[in-house]
């Protein structure tokens, strides 16, 4: 037998389980609901850092944050959960002007 018979041999279960396998996910995983909690816009002085915490709504806890800023001079310098409904995101602006930020946190049940 040559090589290339038995690799695609090897390939034919593992093809298998793949095709099956999203049929039966889809059928009998239940799925997370996922809300969006999201802070008020806040401000950030010229050279000044800020941070934001975000709570989600009881019942649910913070699986990951997100953020919008008004100037690519504004970095994010911490992104984490600080309890199992808070999540909080470190701003740091960099420019001698004042800018806008706003946190997110995506909160699962």
């Amino acid at each position: 037998m040559s090589r290339t018979t038995l690799l695609a041999l090897a390939a034919v279960p593992a093809l298998a389980v793949s095709l099956a396998s999203p049929a039966l996910a889809d059928d009998e995983t239940p799925h997370a609901r996922v809300v969006t909690a999201e802070s008020p816009v806040r401000s950030v002085g010229a050279n000044q850092t800020e941070t934001v915490t975000v709570t989600c709504p009881r019942g649910t806890f913070a699986v990951s944050g997100g953020w919008l800023v008004s100037s690519a001079n504004i970095d994010v310098t911490g992104n984490r959960a600080v309890s199992d409904r808070r999540w909080s995101i470190r701003f740091e602006n960099e420019a001698n002007q004042s800018g806008r930020v706003q946190a997110f946190a995506r909160c699962a049940v």
